[in-house]
């Protein structure tokens, strides 16, 4: 038996100004613009804001005015930085363009509602707009500034023998300028991003020099060194026994760590989330060492808490200078030619230790 037509669904949207009350107790208006052909939202705390804000969406809509407004750096800025930071573009801006950008974020107190290293960072980024020309979102240039921005960065501190800013760089960057963009698109300024699809990095760019691995006779020779009051010996042995990031091997501590079960137990990890590392005996002779002479069984006792890794005087983890020449120390050669595809050093760094770590658990069979 045939079935019946079913009868056209009918979108109350398209109709005009539909208002509906959202289960955080906010009203919300929507409207069908029938040019873009698309929805547009407005969340107000009352019914009555609600309706006027819809149909002042409508009738901007009906007058083409939505699309022919200009939105400009500044404007989106200002808004941006009020709604996420709680303090105006202008304060941003003085964070951003400081030496001492700490300081001048206490200036602003209880209002700042993230951390003064997120305002520096998002305000330095709309300084590079500025400098770039992309003040108007909505003019046919703003995407070949954006490019030409990106193409002209430089180097704070030099990595690559070509000069080219590493890709996480580039990535956190472009992430910066799209959460600008989808700002106005939120607020309705905006129809489509004006920056869709855009690529800041090549398909066969690497994002850091960290693909090479240490061999058997350097690891041999790393470990050889033996030295268990030296911070960033054992900071690195930490990252070649157990597979650690550099980020995870300066935080854990002798809290973390279960001498009878022989578990490292790493809390501040990538993503937030923890996980319990098996240690090895040659590990855990060593945490042992370490332990008597810089821990919490040392003459002197540090805190359950002190890192592991504890830096000293002389001595700071995060100076790459320390590393390097832990390497030359070691007699393990840091460079390894030219990678023909980037034309980027192939050279060993921290994270060369946990890729070694992986490397050998792959060799031995594991998943």
């Amino acid at each position: 038996m045939a079935k019946a037509p079913k009868t056209p669904r009918r979108d109350r949207h398209k109709d005009g100004v539909t208002v509906e009350k959202l289960p955080s107790g906010n009203w919300r208006a929507r409207v069908w613009d029938s040019v873009q052909r698309r929805y547009r939202d407005a969340v107000k705390p009352t019914k009555d804001e609600a309706e006027r804000a819809g149909l002042d969406m409508a009738a901007r809509f009906r007058l083409g005015q939505d699309s022919a407004e200009r939105v400009t750096l500044e404007r989106v800025w200002d808004s941006f930085s009020r709604e996420r930071y709680g303090i105006a573009g202008e304060e941003a801006d003085a964070i951003g363009s400081a030496r001492r950008a700490r300081e001048e974020a206490a200036k602003h107190g209880a209002r700042l509602r993230v951390s003064w290293s997120t305002v520096h960072s998002m305000a330095r980024v709309v300084a590079l707009m500025r400098a770039a020309g992309a003040e108007d979102f909505k003019a046919n240039s703003f995407r070949a500034r954006i490019v030409s921005l990106f193409n002209g960065l430089e180097l704070s501190r030099s990595k690559a023998r070509d000069g080219r800013v590493a890709v996480s760089t580039k990535e956190r960057m472009r992430s910066q300028v799209r959460a600008l963009v989808n700002h106005a698109i939120n607020a309705g300024w905006l129809i489509t991003s004006p920056i869709a699809g855009m690529r800041v990095t090549g398909s066969r760019q690497q994002a850091d020099t960290t693909r090479e691995v240490f061999s058997l006779s350097e690891v041999r020779a790393l470990v050889g060194l033996h030295r268990p009051s030296d911070p960033v010996w054992v900071h690195a042995t930490l990252m070649l026994y157990a597979g650690l990031r550099d980020s995870e091997a300066r935080a854990v501590s002798w809290l973390d760590y279960e001498p009878e079960r022989r578990l490292l137990w790493v809390r501040k990890a990538k993503g937030g989330k923890a996980r319990a590392v098996p240690v090895q005996p040659e590990l855990a002779d060593l945490l042992f060492e370490v332990s008597g002479l810089i821990g919490p069984t040392a003459a002197f006792p540090c805190i359950p808490s002190t890192p592991i890794a504890r830096p000293t005087p002389g001595r700071s983890i995060p100076r790459y200078e320390n590393w390097t020449k832990t390497l030359d120390d070691a007699g393990v050669p840091r460079t390894r030619g030219i990678d023909p595809l980037t034309n980027m050093d192939r050279t060993l760094c921290r994270h060369s230790c946990r890729h070694t770590y992986a490397a050998a658990m792959l060799s031995a069979g594991e998943d």
